[in-house]
C-alpha cells in the first residue's frame, strides 16, 4: 500500500454555494476512519469563488487540495482528478453529495474481488422540481447508451459515485477521451474492453436543490457523444 489509502475526487464547476456543505459533511466520516486520505477538488474553470472558498477551507484541512483547471468539461475534469489521485483507492463523487460518503462502508469489502464498484441509484428522496426530469433524462441516456455503445449490460452508468482501485483508475482514465458529460458511458466502455471486474452496488441517492439539467444538451449533444464513443471503440482506441 502507498502512503494514502483513499483519494476522494470531486469535480466542481461554479459550486461555491454547495461545495462547502459537502466538504463539511464528508470530513467527519473521513477523519473518523482509521485510514489516510486526501480530498481532491478539481475545479473546471469556475467563474465564481469555488477555488477561493476551497483554498480557505484547505488552510485548516491538510488533506484537502484544490486543482484549478481551464474550463474543458466534466469528463476532462474527472480524468485529471483520477490520474492525479495518490490513493490506493479512488472515489469519484459529485460536488453536491447526493450519495452519502458512508456508502463506502458497503463498497470497500467488495473491492477484495473487484477492480471497480459503481453505485446504482436507489432514489430515496428529491429536493426541488428538477428531480423527475433528471430521472427521465437519465433513463433515456441509459437506453441510448445500451443501443449505441454498450456490449454488456450496465445497471446505471450515470451515478456519480464510483470507487476504483488505483491501478484500475490509471488504466481507464489514461485511455479516456470524452471531455463532456458522456464520460460515464466511456468509462464503462473502456472497462468492458479491459475485462475490468465491476460490481454494481445500490446506493442512496437524493437529488439536491440547485441541481440543473440542460435539456438541449441532453437531446442534441449527448447522442453525438455516444456515437463518438462507439467510433473510438470500433477504431480500437480503448484497448
Amino acid at each position: 500500500m502507498g502512503d494514502i489509502y483513499l483519494s476522494v475526487v470531486i469535480p466542481a464547476f461554479n459550486e461555491s454555494h454547495r461545495l462547502p456543505l459537502t466538504l463539511k459533511e464528508i470530513r467527519p466520516w473521513l477523519d473518523y476512519k482509521a485510514m489516510t486520505y486526501e480530498v481532491v477538488v478539481v475545479d473546471d474553470g469556475s467563474s465564481d469563488n469555488t477555488v477561493g472558498i476551497c483554498e480557505g477551507i484547505a488552510q485548516g484541512w491538510k488533506e484537502l487540495r484544490i486543482e484549478p483547471r481551464p474550463h474543458l468539461g466534466k469528463g476532462a475534469t474527472v480524468k485529471h482528478g483520477a490520474l492525479a489521485a495518490r490513493g490506493d483507492f479512488v472515489l469519484i463523487m459529485d460536488a453536491d453529495h447526493p450519495t452519502p460518503i458512508d456508502s463506502l462502508d458497503l463498497m470497500f469489502p467488495l473491492m477484495r474481488d473487484c477492480d471497480m464498484v459503481v453505485g446504482v441509484r436507489a432514489f430515496s428522496g428529491e429536493e426541488g422540481s428538477s428531480g423527475l426530469g433528471r430521472r427521465i433524462i437519465g433513463l433515456l441516456q441509459q437506453l441510448l447508451a445500451h443501443i449505441i455503445v454498450f456490449k454488456k449490460s450496465v445497471a446505471d452508468s450515470q451515478c456519480g459515485f464510483k470507487l476504483f482501485s488505483r491501478d484500475c483508475a490509471q488504466k481507464i482514465f489514461s485511455r479516456s477521451r470524452v471531455k463532456g458529460g458522456m464520460y460515464d458511458v466511456e468509462i464503462f466502455c473502456i472497462a468492458h474492453n479491459l475485462n475490468t471486474r465491476i460490481y454494481s452496488k445500490p446506493v442512496k441517492w437524493i437529488n439536491k436543490e440547485g441541481s440543473t439539467i440542460n435539456i438541449l444538451r441532453c437531446v442534441v449533444q449527448d447522442p453525438f457523444g455516444l456515437f463518438y464513443i462507439r467510433i473510438m471503440d470500433e477504431l480500437g482506441r480503448y484497448r
